[in-house]
C-alpha cells in the first residue's frame, strides 16, 4: 500500500517543483537571468516575487480554490452547489452536498460570511447548497487545508461563501427567465390539486395535521374515537392524481442597491435581492430492490416534480474611518410538490403485481441574521478585529405524504385496493426544526520579526446547534370487524374508497403507526467552545510559514421518544470531546510567480444528528429506509498536503498537488441485512485517502492569433482541472451497531470483517474528477460563449452489509456537457443582458445500480434526464 506520509517531504517538494519548473523555464529563464545580472550591477534593484498571485491566494497560507462572480456568470450556474462541481477535487451528490477529495459532506464545512448555516435536511447537519443562489454571492473560497481559525470539523474542504455587499452606486437590476426540458416540458405528467398558494411554495393550511389526529397519535385512538380519527383527514385535494401537460420553467429576480450617504467620512448603503423560480421535471425510470430471503421487487415509475424557490436577502452596511459594520439577513425557501405512480413486481412465495400512488409536499426553509464588524486600530499597532454574531433557524415540513397500493395477479390487472398491506397504505407527517446560534471574534496583530512583517492571529468561537424532529404516521388497514370490502369498491377510484360514506361504514380504519419499535420523535444538540492561536511570518525572501493550533471542547447529545408512552423517552450518553488540533503550512517562493505550499494538520469529524437518531426515516429521493446509530464516535484525521502553483498572468495559472489522509473511525452508511433493505451507520476501524490534483487556466488574445478585425478585443478562455483519488477502508477492528431491544436501543460489538470488505473505497469517493471550460469572451461588449464539461467516475453510494445479499450500491454520476451564452443587446435604445443556457447536451441519465453474484447489473434507481434549454433577459437601471 502506498503511504504518502512515509515519503520524505523533500522528495515531494522536488517532484512538484520539477513539474512546474519545466513548464516555467521558457518564460522565467530570461527574466531571472536579467534580474541576477541587474542585481550584480546595483544594490538598489528590487526583485518582486509573486506579483501575479491573486489577492485571495496571497491572503491565506492554505491551499484553496476561488470561484468569483465572473465565474458564476460565465458558467451559468444558478446555485452554489452547481458552481462548486467545477472546482478541482469537488463533486456534488444529490445536487446539494459537496464531496471533496473523496470525502462526503460530513467532512466539509460550509459557511456564509464565515457563519455556519442551519440545515433543513433531515438526513444531514450540513446545509444543502442548492438552496443558495449564486445571484446573492460575490464569490466562494474552497479551502482544502485546515487552518485553526476554521472549525475543527474538517477533512475535505472549508467552503466559505461571501454575499454581495454595500453597492458602489445606486442601481436596480430586473431579470426574467424561461426554460424547457426535452424529457419533461409539454410531456404528459402527473398532478394533484393541493392548496391555493402552492405556486408560491406555501401551504394555505390545507395540509395541517388535524387536531383530532394529533391527539390520537399522542394519547391513543381511544381518546378521540375511531370514527373521529377516520373522518379527520383531507381526502381529495392531497390524494387524487390526474394527468396533464408539464409546463416550462420560469424565474424572476430583482436586485436593488441604494447609497444613503457616500462621502469621504461615511458610506452607508443597502442591497436587497428577491428571487422566485418554478421548475418542473418529469422522471421516468426503474428500480430493482431488496434481494433478501429470495424476495425481489422491481419497479417502473413515473413522477412529476415541481420545485418552487423563493429567496430574499438584504445587506445593510456602514463604513466610517477604519471601521465597517454590516447586517445581513436572508431567507431561503425551496418547496417540492410531487406526484408519482409506480408499477411493482414482487417475487416471494407467490408473485404479485402492485400499483402504488404517491403524493408529497416538502417545504424547506433557512433564515438567518448576521451582524458583523471589522475594525482597524492604528494606535494599537494596527490591530485588526473582526467579529460576527448570528442567529438562524431551519425547518423542513412534509405534511400529507401519501401512498396507496393496489394489487393484481397479472401486469394487466385488474388492480384492486389492498387494505391488508397497511405498510403500503400510509399517510405521513414530519416536522423538523433546526436552530443555530453562533458568535466569533478574530484578532490580527502585525508584528516585526527579524525586520520582516509577520502576523499573529488569535480568536475564539461559540456554536450552539439543536434539532427536533417529529413524525406522525398513520396507515389504512383492515377494520377490527374484518368486514370484506366489496369487489366493485376495491376497483374504484381511491377518493371513492377513502370517501366519507366508506370510512363511516368501517370498511377501512385509520391506525397510528408509532410503537416501541418505531419511536416518532428525536432531538439532538451540539455545543462547541473553541479558541485558536496562529502565526504567519516570513522566514526569508523565499519562505513563509504559518502554524498554530485550535482547541475545541464539545458536547453532543441525542435522544429518541415514543410520544404516546409515559416512559417512552431514551437519552443516550453524551458524546463529549476536547481536542487540540495543530496545523502548519510552509510556502516556498523559489522564483518569479511560482510558489509551493506544503501542510500538515489534525482534524476531526463528529457524527451528524440524523446519523445518531435511533429512529426510522425514508429518504424521499432514493427511496431508502434509514436507521440511526446513537453509539457512533468522532472520526479523527491526519492531513498531509502539498501543491505547486505557477501564476503566469493575472487570472492565469497552473497548479499540481498531492494529498494524503489517515482517518480513524470514519463513518459509513451500510445495509443492515434486514429483510426490508434498511441502512444504518457505523464507524469503520480506519481508512486512508490519497490522490493528486492538477489545474490550468489561461486566456489567449485572439487578435494576436488571427489577423482579422472580427477577433479584435476577443479572447479564448481555457480552464481544466483533474483529480485522481484512491481510498481504502480497513476492517481490522470492531464496529459498534445499534439494536432495538423491545424499545430500548443497545450497542452491539461486531467483528469489522463481518461488516466491511477490506480495502474497499470510501462511500462517495470517485477515482476520477475532470472539468473543462472552453469559451470565447469579449469583455467590452459583455459577450461570452462557454462550453463546460463535468465528469465524475463511479462511486459507492451505500456500502454492503453483513448479509450476503446486502450488495453495495454504486452510482455513476451523469457526464455533464453544458453551453452558456451571454450577450448584451440593444432593444429600443436600452441595453439588456441576454443569457442562453443548454444543459446536459449528452442526455446522460441518472444511474445507480448493484452488481449481483451472477455479475448482473441491477438498477437500484435509474431515470432519464433530458436536455435543458433556458433563456433569460435582464436590465440594469
Amino acid at each position: 500500500m502506498i503511504k504518502l506520509h512515509e515519503v520524505a517531504p523533500s522528495a515531494l517538494l522536488a517532484l512538484a517543483i520539477g513539474t512546474i519548473a519545466t513548464s516555467a523555464s521558457a518564460q522565467e529563464g530570461s527574466s531571472v537571468a536579467a534580474s541576477q545580472a541587474a542585481s550584480q550591477e546595483s544594490d538598489d534593484v528590487i526583485i518582486v516575487r509573486g506579483a501575479l498571485v491573486p489577492d485571495e491566494k496571497r491572503a491565506t497560507a492554505e491551499i484553496s480554490s476561488l470561484v468569483d462572480a465572473e465565474d458564476f456568470a460565465r458558467q451559468g450556474d444558478s446555485d452554489i452547489a452547481a458552481a462548486l462541481r467545477r472546482v478541482t477535487g469537488i463533486s456534488i451528490v444529490d445536487g446539494k452536498f459537496p464531496i471533496s477529495r473523496g470525502l462526503n459532506e460530513r467532512y466539509s464545512s460550509a459557511t456564509l460570511n464565515g457563519v455556519p448555516l442551519p440545515s433543513p435536511e433531515p438526513l444531514r447537519r450540513a446545509a444543502p447548497l442548492d438552496l443558495i443562489p449564486t445571484s446573492i454571492l460575490s464569490g466562494s473560497l474552497a479551502q482544502k487545508t485546515f487552518s485553526p481559525q476554521f472549525s475543527g470539523e474538517f477533512g475535505g474542504a472549508a467552503i466559505d461563501m461571501t454575499t454581495i455587499t454595500v453597492p458602489e452606486e445606486n442601481f436596480l437590476t430586473l431579470s426574467a427567465g424561461f426554460g424547457l426540458d426535452t424529457e419533461s416540458t409539454y410531456h404528459d405528467g402527473l398532478f394533484y390539486e393541493g392548496g391555493e398558494w402552492d405556486e408560491l411554495g406555501f401551504d394555505d393550511g390545507l395540509r395541517d395535521l388535524p387536531d383530532v389526529a394529533n391527539q390520537a397519535a399522542r394519547n391513543g385512538i381511544g381518546s378521540v374515537g375511531q370514527r373521529a380519527l377516520d373522518l379527520s383527514f383531507e381526502q381529495d385535494d392531497t390524494l387524487l392524481i390526474a394527468d396533464g401537460d408539464v409546463p416550462g420553467d420560469a424565474s424572476f429576480s430583482g436586485t436593488a442597491g441604494y447609497l444613503f450617504v457616500d462621502n469621504a467620512d461615511l458610506r452607508f448603503g443597502t442591497t436587497t435581492y428577491v428571487g422566485y423560480s418554478n421548475d418542473w421535471q418529469l422522471r421516468e425510470g426503474e428500480q430493482d430492490r431488496f434481494l433478501f430471503l429470495g424476495r425481489q421487487r422491481e419497479f417502473n415509475f413515473e413522477e412529476t416534480r415541481q420545485e418552487i424557490g423563493l429567496n430574499a436577502m438584504n445587506v445593510t452596511g456602514v463604513e466610517f474611518g477604519d471601521h465597517e459594520i454590516s447586517l445581513t439577513s436572508f431567507v431561503l425557501r425551496n418547496t417540492l410538490k410531487r406526484a408519482r405512480i409506480t408499477r411493482a413486481f414482487e417475487t416471494d412465495l407467490s408473485s404479485q403485481y402492485g400499483l402504488l400512488e404517491n403524493t408529497d409536499w416538502v417545504e424547506r426553509e433557512v433564515w438567518q441574521t448576521q451582524l458583523a464588524g471589522s475594525h482597524l486600530f492604528p494606535d494599537a499597532g494596527d490591530l485588526e478585529a473582526d467579529w460576527r454574531i448570528a442567529y438562524g433557524e431551519a425547518s423542513r415540513e412534509a405534511p400529507y405524504s401519501r401512498q396507496t397500493r393496489r394489487s393484481a395477479r397479472s401486469p394487466e390487472g385488474p388492480f384492486s385496493y389492498d387494505r391488508s398491506r397497511a405498510q403500503f397504505n400510509t399517510l405521513e407527517f414530519s416536522d423538523l426544526q433546526d436552530e443555530n446560534i453562533y458568535a466569533a471574534i478574530d484578532f490580527t496583530l502585525p508584528v516585526d520579526l527579524m525586520n520582516r512583517t509577520s502576523e499573529l492571529k488569535f480568536g475564539g468561537a461559540y456554536t450552539d446547534k439543536s434539532r427536533e424532529n417529529l413524525r406522525t404516521d398513520f396507515d389504512f388497514r383492515n377494520p377490527a370487524t374484518q368486514q370484506p370490502i366489496p369487489s366493485d369498491l376495491a376497483l374504484a377510484r381511491i377518493d371513492m374508497i377513502y370517501s366519507t360514506p366508506v370510512l363511516e361504514s368501517n370498511l377501512v380504519d385509520m391506525s397510528v403507526r408509532s410503537s416501541r419499535l418505531f419511536p416518532d420523535a428525536s432531538d439532538a444538540s451540539l455545543e462547541v467552545m473553541a479558541g485558536y492561536v496562529m502565526a504567519d511570518f516570513e522566514i526569508n525572501d523565499y519562505l513563509r510559514a504559518s502554524f498554530g493550533a485550535r482547541y475545541e471542547e464539545a458536547t453532543q447529545e441525542s435522544a429518541v421518544e415514543l410520544t404516546s408512552a409515559t416512559d417512552g423517552r431514551q437519552e443516550f450518553d453524551a458524546l463529549e470531546d476536547d481536542h487540540v488540533l495543530p496545523a502548519a503550512t510552509i510556502t516556498w517562493n523559489p522564483f518569479g510567480n511560482v510558489q509551493v505550499r506544503g501542510g500538515y494538520s489534525q482534524t476531526i469529524t463528529r457524527p451528524q444528528f440524523r446519523e445518531l437518531a435511533a429512529t426510522e426515516f425514508l429518504d424521499p429521493d432514493l427511496d431508502v429506509l434509514l436507521e440511526g446509530n446513537p453509539f457512533l464516535v468522532n472520526s479523527e484525521i491526519d492531513n498531509f498536503d502539498i501543491r505547486a502553483e505557477w501564476y503566469f498572468s493575472r487570472g492565469e495559472f497552473m497548479t499540481v498537488g498531492a494529498f494524503y489522509k489517515d482517518i480513524e473511525n470514519p463513518i459509513e452508511q451500510y445495509f443492515t441485512g434486514a429483510e426490508d433493505g434498511s441502512t444504518s451507520f457505523l464507524n469503520a476501524p480506519g481508512a486512508e485517502v490519497w490522490g493528486v490534483e492538477a489545474e490550468f487556466e489561461k486566456a489567449f488574445a485572439l487578435d494576436e492569433m488571427f489577423d482579422d478585425e472580427m477577433w479584435y478585443g476577443k479572447e479564448l478562455f481555457f480552464g481544466t482541472n483533474y483529480t485522481y483519488t484512491q481510498s481504502e477502508v480497513s476492517a481490522d477492528g470492531d464496529v459498534i451497531t445499534s439494536r432495538n431491544n423491545q424499545g430500548t436501543f443497545v450497542p452491539t460489538v461486531n467483528n469489522g470483517e463481518g461488516f466491511i470488505v477490506e480495502g474497499r473505497s470510501l462511500q462517495g469517493q470517485s477515482d476520477h474528477l475532470f472539468n473543462i471550460q472552453l469559451g470565447i469572451q469579449e469583455p467590452s461588449s459583455g459577450m461570452s460563449v462557454t462550453a463546460l464539461i463535468n465528469y465524475a467516475s463511479e462511486r459507492v453510494l451505500f456500502a454492503e452489509g453483513p448479509d450476503e445479499n446486502s450488495i453495495a450500491v454504486l452510482e455513476q454520476p451523469p457526464v455533464s456537457l453544458d453551453l452558456v451564452v451571454k450577450q448584451d443587446i440593444e432593444i429600443m435604445g436600452a441595453t439588456y443582458g441576454l443569457g442562453i443556457e443548454v444543459q446536459n447536451i449528452l442526455r446522460d441519465d441518472f444511474e445507480t445500480y448493484r452488481i449481483d453474484d451472477n455479475g448482473v447489473e441491477r438498477p437500484f434507481l435509474q431515470y432519464d434526464r433530458g436536455v435543458k434549454f433556458g433563456a433569460s433577459l435582464s436590465r440594469t437601471f
